[in-house]
């Protein structure tokens, strides 16, 4: 009866690792899709159509009450200056008129701009995964599951306990990492809803050369949360790569160290839960944004 259940045990020790990549599937989920997509266990659509209705508004009141206010500035500015009369000064009348028309329109339809954005570069990131060389990763660690079952078989009753307890302990801290990796994912889009709820007002600003660093710079932090979410698959891609080149070593170290082998394990997921977290950085580096 003891000898089954300590078997049972050795057993539960391989299936921990035997499924330690599943939940990265979630992961890749959570970064590919737009923030328009369907996502299992997140209410994106709901809060995507929030994020509509809030930017329309206020691309319809305040953004417009905005841009009337640069087009009285324009003008006035057009009216001081001595070398616009006759028709040079209808010619730039006309043209801040334009602007501002160009200018309402964009921002009543903001939302629509970016969804179009992140359905890109979910485009992007899906094309990757299609690639031959991301279907040739392996999304599971069986070889040293096999070889931990394998190993405790035939280990003491105290041995067996001894290694459930490590393996149940570097399953609970794998699990927390890939929780708090999605998490991050998910902030990711609320950042998204919350910028497209507001992006009239910002916008707007290209009507004033004094004020369009605004606009600009807020355009450069969206393209940064969309290219976090490729930044984010990449460095799920190159984990992978990472355990399954060192589960060779951990295979090695199972018959001397198999508590060893489990802490390396370990080790990696706190390594994807620190790249992960250091992705809105490098976006915001790459594209110069604070």
């Amino acid at each position: 009866m003891l000898d089954s259940f300590f078997k049972g045990l050795a057993d539960a020790i391989g299936d921990i690792f035997a499924n330690y990549f599943v939940s990265l599937n979630d992961v890749m989920t959570l970064a590919q899709s737009a923030p328009s997509d369907k996502i299992d266990g997140f209410p994106s659509l709901a809060l995507w159509k929030a994020s509509e209705g809030l930017s329309s508004s206020i691309g319809t009141g305040v953004a417009s009450v905005v841009i009337s206010l640069f087009l009285f500035f324009e003008l006035a500015a057009i009216f001081n200056r001595t070398d616009t009369k006759g028709l040079d000064g209808i010619y730039w009348i006309l043209m801040a008129f334009l602007k501002v028309a160009v200018a309402i329109t964009i921002a009543k339809n903001m939302s629509v701009i970016i969804g179009m954005c992140f359905q890109i570069s979910s485009e992007v990131i899906k094309g990757m995964q299609h690639t031959s060389y991301f279907k040739l990763l392996k999304f599971n660690t069986k070889d040293i599951s096999q070889e931990l079952v394998t190993y405790y078989k035939e280990k003491e009753a105290g041995t067996i306990l001894g290694g459930y307890i490590v393996a149940q302990l570097v399953g609970v801290i794998n699990n927390a990492s890939i929780v708090i990796v999605k998490l991050v994912c998910q902030i990711r889009f609320i950042e998204i809803y919350v910028f497209t709820a507001v992006a009239p007002l910002p916008f707007c600003t290209f009507c004033n050369n004094e004020f369009k660093h605004i606009g600009i710079a807020f355009i450069k932090r969206l393209l940064a949360l969309a290219l976090q979410g490729v930044f984010i698959c990449i460095v799920c891609i190159f984990y992978v790569q990472i355990v399954n080149a060192s589960v060779g070593d951990a295979l090695k170290n199972v018959s001397s160290n198999p508590t060893g082998a489990m802490f390396t394990m370990m080790g990696y997921s706190i390594l994807l839960l620190i790249a992960v977290f250091q992705t809105g950085g490098w976006s915001k580096s790459l594209l110069q944004v604070n």
